[in-house]
């Protein structure tokens, strides 16, 4: 009979078992083929590391990880990967998503995971605490809360991915994301005043009346701004007095290079019917005359739609971008304006606040709910699949609509 091996405490060591001359414990298995081992300056959770040695998971608890990997089939050797490289292959992986959608899911993951720390590391080696730094180190440059639940929206599948692979056996980023809160972006709706001041400088001037029309519009319907850029002259039903919302126009880069191209809309409930009041004719009527007398032609095709509502001058669609840089521009102009009109006149200057697409339509929104539009009807109308965006719109609207509401609820007493 074969004496047992010992430590140097004594101790007998198990099959497999072994210490090194340094003192360092070592455990020896096969996954498949491949023979690999595992370290740890400690036998049992009982031992002190050695001073000056890096601080470890005992050997023994090791070993018992490593047979339940080795029970439910944990492959570790692919867990050597860093986050990068499992990121490229659930991307790759995807195959109900389109192919713009992926674009725009790498170019976020280029903008902030990639060269980043937990970008780089082994995905056997990241733990929650990695993800959880990861995000909470977005939130302190600046990230909105909602960019980095869309952060969190890409990292967990990866990493779910690699759990449902047998590749790891928890997700790390499953529950990384509670209590992390980024900036808290406020949408603020122009004032009526400030609605009007905007609408009047635009129609008055000599350089930007030509985008009246099209802001109107979208002041009177609150659409997206890529359903706003992508109307077609199909899309104006006359029969059914309707405006039929059912795709947008994107500009995206898509194999290495940046076009223009049409999708659908990212929801059912984006797909709707916009009636056409008699504002929103008189808004179409005015297209048409600008498109006219500017002698714009919108004669462009993009994925087979051809007859936009609106065109540069040279005859292209506009990129949503370009939108906000006009929006931008009228902005800066009237300000300018408006500051020296009011040195003149010795008073204070009543500027107007930053305004982008989206808060023309929020402000579209907010003027419906303070005409007091149903919410269902107003849910609809906006395309929102979450009636509680809806309802935050309600519930931000100024107290001249409380007290209006409170009066009825008198007049029934």
């Amino acid at each position: 009979m074969s004496e047992k091996r010992r430590d140097s405490k004594g101790r007998i060591l198990k099959d497999n078992e072994y210490q090194r001359k340094d003192g360092k414990y070592e455990y020896k298995y096969f996954w498949g083929n491949e023979r690999k081992s595992v370290y740890s300056w400690t036998l049992v959770p009982t031992d002190k590391t050695p001073e000056g040695k890096r601080k470890d998971t005992c050997l023994r608890d090791k070993i018992k990880a490593i047979e339940r990997d080795l029970q439910d089939g944990i492959d570790h050797s692919k867990a050597n990967m860093t986050l990068n490289q499992l990121f490229d292959l659930y991307i790759d992986s995807k195959v109900n998503i389109r192919e713009h959608t992926k674009s725009n899911y790498r170019l976020l993951w280029r903008t902030a995971v990639q060269d980043s720390k937990l970008g780089n590391m082994k995905i056997s080696q990241i733990k929650q605490i990695h993800v959880r730094k990861f995000y909470a180190d977005q939130a302190k440059k600046g990230a909105a809360t909602s960019t980095i639940k869309t952060y969190h929206n890409i990292i967990c599948p990866t990493f779910e991915m690699a759990v449902n692979s047998d590749i790891i056996r928890k997700n790390p980023a499953r529950e990384a994301i509670k209590g992390i809160n980024g900036t808290q972006k406020k949408k603020e709706a122009l004032t009526v005043e400030e609605q009007k001041r905007f609408l009047n400088f635009v129609k008055e001037s000599d350089v930007y009346n030509i985008y009246y029309p099209m802001l109107s519009l979208e002041l009177l319907t609150g659409l997206r701004v890529g359903e706003l850029v992508g109307l077609t002259w199909k899309d104006i039903d006359s029969i059914n007095n309707v405006i039929h919302i059912q795709h947008q126009l994107q500009y995206l880069k898509l194999d290495g290079k940046f076009k223009f191209y049409v999708s659908p809309l990212k929801t059912e409930a984006g797909k709707r019917d916009i009636p056409i009041t008699p504002e929103i004719r008189k808004c179409l009527t005015d297209i048409k005359n600008v498109m006219m007398f500017t002698g714009r032609r919108s004669e462009v095709k993009v994925d087979g739609y051809t007859g936009f509502l609106f065109v540069t001058k040279n005859g292209t669609v506009y990129a949503v971008s370009a939108i906000n840089f006009i929006l931008n521009n009228i902005v800066e102009k009237y300000n300018k304006i408006e500051e020296k009109k009011a040195s003149k006149e010795k008073r204070s200057p009543e500027y107007l606040p930053h305004i982008s697409s989206h808060i023309l339509r929020h402000t579209a929104c907010t003027r419906m709910a303070e005409q007091g539009i149903d919410v269902k009807v107003l849910q609809y109308i906006m395309g929102h699949s979450d009636i509680g965006v809806t309802m935050n719109v309600y519930n931000h609207v100024d107290k001249t609509r409380v007290e209006n509401e409170m009066q009825k609820i008198i007049k029934i007493g």
